[in-house]
């Protein structure tokens, strides 16, 4: 009797919402998600507006898949506890999840400012960066991360894969080397340096990668699959088809994989199969024209010329996309540098050319619409800029001249508006808060116009025209003007 009464008083002794708080993160880290879950909300009843709790509990919902209920307690906890590094992280980590990564990429941001020796903030905000093409920024901030941790392999690793997206191959493969010299055994870094030799036609290489992959990692299907994709291209078929078949096994929706299985089965002769195998493929690499060309060869061969000659349309649709852009990216060059050397109305022409081969190019929507800034064509300029964010609603840059053009056409709001957004992607920008003092001031909001001008001055001390605005606004811009 007396075990069992003490069994009761201990039942009956509540538990604080630190301790609920400490058991729920053990097992998140265990990975039972839903009971820390359960245990973070329990706490949460006691301690409703502790930011720690709140901030644990946004990342289990984000583990647990429930975004909008992990976005809504990160930004209360953001709310509570705006100073705390981890909490914007966490925040940055839930809104990409949510398809926001421009938001993600300023959360990040706001997380690196507080603190800015932090080499995993500094290296994310760079992959974040790069996702919103913002290549030159993210570029500096995966270099910031090196420099601040020049050990960690993950962040040659990421300066690696910024590197290829880049088509900079052979910065990309000094960048993987120095990352598998400092971890030998990850077999990810192997797999993302033999589809680098892959794509650069070194097969022997690439095979090497992809067996080292293997022996760390058995069950990696992308390993198996860029062994099977050297071993077909080899003519191995034996070899290429057991290394395909274990990549689908493990990946089923690997389209890489059923495009060369397909490829492995058309060679064998076994069409109906690989019409199979090329259909899905197409499915999942939607852009990738060869899969369609094969599948329209294959599908000739078994007499379906209907079918085989929509494939080709498809895959010459594509190919004329392709063309078009790659024109566009010519034409792009050659207008920025006849922007450069102040040959505007030569510049507007060529640029004008590139946004009608390829519409959905954002950088030469932006270049066509500076260039039609700089000749005070300030409508076609603002329809410019806000294509080229529609293309890429998270380039500052736009948003800053778009700013600027609003400006000059006397619509201060609104400009400023757009100022604003332009700040929150990179809140170091002092020109733009200089702009946006200028809109401010011309919208009679005097108080928020010298504060931008302040925070302008504090961060680029060296430039007198922030100084000269800001004695304007306090003479009450008495015999003088405020310069944009």
């Amino acid at each position: 009797m007396l075990i069992y009464g003490a069994s009761v008083c201990l039942a009956q002794v509540p538990v604080s919402p630190a301790d609920l708080k400490s058991r729920g993160i053990e097992l998140m880290d265990r990975g039972h998600v839903e009971e820390a879950v359960a245990l973070l909300r329990e706490a949460l009843k006691s301690a409703p507006e502790d930011p720690e709790i709140l901030n644990d509990l946004g990342v289990a919902l984000r583990k647990k898949g429930d975004l909008s209920a992990s976005l809504h307690a990160l930004e209360t906890a953001v709310r509570l506890q705006p100073g705390d590094a981890r909490i914007h992280s966490n925040l940055a980590m839930t809104l990409r999840a949510l398809g926001r990564p421009d938001d993600a990429a300023g959360a990040m941001h706001e997380a690196s400012r507080l603190a800015p020796r932090d080499f995993m903030l500094r290296r994310n905000l760079g992959v974040l960066l790069s996702e919103i093409g913002q290549a030159d920024r993210a570029e500096q901030e995966l270099r910031n991360a090196i420099r601040l941790a020049p050990s960690d392999a993950e962040n040659y690793g990421a300066l690696g894969r910024f590197l290829a997206t880049q088509k900079r191959g052979a910065e990309a493969l000094t960048e993987y080397r120095h990352a598998l010299q400092l971890a030998p055994q990850s077999s990810n870094l192997h797999l993302e340096l033999g589809r680098l030799d892959l794509s650069s036609g070194d097969q022997s290489h690439a095979a090497a990668e992809f067996r080292t992959c293997l022996e760390l990692e058995p069950k990696n299907a992308g390993c198996h699959q860029g062994l099977g994709s050297v071993l077909l291209a080899a003519e191995e078929l034996s070899g290429a088809e057991r290394e395909l078949r274990l990549a689908l096994q493990l990946d089923p929706k690997s389209g890489e994989a059923h495009r060369d299985f397909g490829s492995l089965l058309r060679q064998q002769g076994k069409f109906p199969e690989a019409v199979a195998e090329l259909e899905l493929a197409a499915q999942l690499l939607p852009d990738e024209s060869s899969i369609r060309l094969m599948l329209a060869r294959t599908l000739e061969k078994m007499g379906r010329s209907p079918e085989a000659a929509a494939q080709l349309e498809a895959a010459q649709r594509e190919n004329q996309r392709r063309s078009n852009a790659s024109l566009a990216t010519s034409a792009i060059l050659l207008g920025t540098e006849l922007l450069q050397k102040g040959e505007l109305a030569a510049a507007a022409e060529k640029l004008h050319d590139a946004v009608n081969l390829n519409p959905a190019d954002p950088l030469g929507q932006y270049n066509y619409g500076l260039a039609l800034l700089l000749q005070d064509k300030l409508d076609d300029a603002i329809q410019r800029f806000r294509l080229a964010l529609d293309l890429r609603p998270a380039d500052s840059d736009a948003l800053y001249y778009l700013g600027r053009a609003l400006l000059t056409k006397h619509e201060p709001e609104r400009a400023a508006v757009s100022l604003r957004k332009a700040l929150r992607l990179n809140p170091e920008d002092s020109h733009a808060r200089n702009v946006l003092a200028v809109a401010l001031a011309n919208s009679s909001d005097f108080a928020a116009a010298k504060e931008q001008l302040k925070l302008a001055r504090a961060h680029e001390p060296e430039n007198p025209l922030y100084e000269k605005n800001l004695l304007c606004l306090e003479r009450g811009m008495k015999d003088c003007e405020l310069v944009p």
